[in-house]
């Protein structure tokens, strides 16, 4: 993983500071300007988030000109992918020797996962910044940069896979698909480092690896995950709920004298330009989404939407909340529907997947496009997901 990670290659010592970064630098003959903008990008970004960092502030920071910034990236995204790549190197590196290391040694399954995860988690309580870079600015929308995380998760997802199949020729295969895993050591990271709480995570190694190992099937049976029954049937549909949802999506108010009410006026209006954000954010992207876009895409003057919202943050996070009691009231009643807890809960996630696959655009604004909008909607995002946590308390 290590060695695969573009740039990485001797250039950043897993744990490094800023002056190891300067030491290096000379070593390999290469300016220490460009590795002082990195460092400064990476603690900005960790300190204000991506989107909130401007190239003068970074240049400032690292105390060079912005000419020389310009000499060394050719924009923003360029340093972010420089600082995210060095971010991924010094997080992950020692944890991918590690696994390396028991791969040839033939550690036993158990051991190798507390020393990938020890490594992981000490790295990122030395490393917060680097650690933020990775798991939470690196979801920013910065087109190069979602390929470059896709493909650094992918990476990791592969190797956890190594990992947990390498059991199964003495013991039973561990049935978690490694995606799962990823995402899920990533939300445990991504919400400690949000609260300053990285000093926590070495204690949550254990509890992990308990948690990987109670996948764990007996000798000899086969993975259930991925099986033909772990698929969902594609004719998944959630009835009249996506309807009513979009009465007033697309339906534009008669002209004229119509008969509607204002209260049934400003609510067509509303969620007309709700549908509309999440339709151009899909579509181009927070950053480069406009008010202008969203008006047109909505068919609403520009007035009316400024009577609803102050700016384009308020309307994508007021869209980023709408649908979240509807499908909170849906997956409940298709929870309580079935007996056992297992049941229930494959009711309520199909559901889910079904509003998922029915409203695209809602959807990508809500679980994708909200780390491109700042930290307001970033805290949001995860705040609607842990209110999803009730749904496993059973269990």
């Amino acid at each position: 993983l290590f060695r695969s990670i573009p740039g990485s290659r001797g250039t950043f010592a897993p744990g490094g500071d800023a002056k190891d970064l300067l030491l290096v630098s000379k070593v390999h003959g290469r300016p220490p300007q460009r590795e002082r903008l990195i460092q400064a990008m990476i603690e900005l970004s960790a300190e204000r988030g991506y989107r909130d960092v401007t190239i003068a502030g970074v240049s400032a920071h690292a105390g060079v000109s912005s000419a020389t910034f310009y000499e060394q990236f050719a924009n923003k995204e360029d340093c972010l992918l420089a600082a995210y790549r060095a971010s991924a190197s010094r997080v992950l590196g020692e944890m991918a020797g590690a696994t390396s290391q028991a791969r040839v040694v033939r550690v036993s399954t158990p051991k190798t996962l507390r020393v990938a995860l020890e490594k992981l988690m000490t790295g990122i309580e030395r490393e917060p910044g680097a650690a933020s870079v990775l798991f939470i600015e690196g979801l920013s929308g910065a087109p190069r940069l979602r390929e470059e995380s896709l493909r650094i998760l992918g990476l990791v997802e592969s190797r956890a896979d190594e990992v947990m199949a390498s059991v199964a020729a003495d013991d039973g295969p561990i049935d978690l698909p490694a995606n799962a895993l990823a995402g899920a050591v990533r939300g445990v990271v991504s919400r400690r480092l949000r609260s300053r709480g990285e000093d926590r995570l070495p204690g949550l190694v254990e509890p992990l690896v308990q948690w990987i190992l109670s996948y764990q099937l007996p000798a000899g049976r086969p993975r259930w995950t991925t099986s033909s029954r772990a698929i969902l049937p594609r004719d998944v549909r959630t009835g009249s709920g996506a309807r009513e949802s979009r009465r007033f999506t697309r339906t534009r108010l008669p002209r004229g004298r119509h008969g509607l009410s204002a209260s049934e006026v400003i609510r067509s209006q509303r969620t007309r330009i709700i549908a509309a954000t999440a339709e151009v954010t899909m579509r181009k992207g927070y950053a480069s989404t406009t008010v202008a876009d969203i008006v047109a895409s909505a068919g609403v003057a520009k007035d009316a939407f400024y009577e609803h919202f102050t700016d384009k943050e308020h309307a994508f996070l007021e869209a980023q909340q709408h649908p979240t009691q509807y499908i909170l009231d849906r997956c409940a009643e298709a929870y309580f529907r079935a007996g056992s807890w297992p049941e229930r809960l494959w009711n309520h996630l199909e559901t889910l997947v079904g509003m998922v696959v029915e409203n695209p655009a809602i959807s990508h604004l809500r679980l994708v496009e909200c780390y491109a909008a700042g930290p307001a909607a970033v805290r949001q995002a995860e705040e609607i997901t842990r209110a999803f946590n009730i749904f496993l308390e059973e269990g």
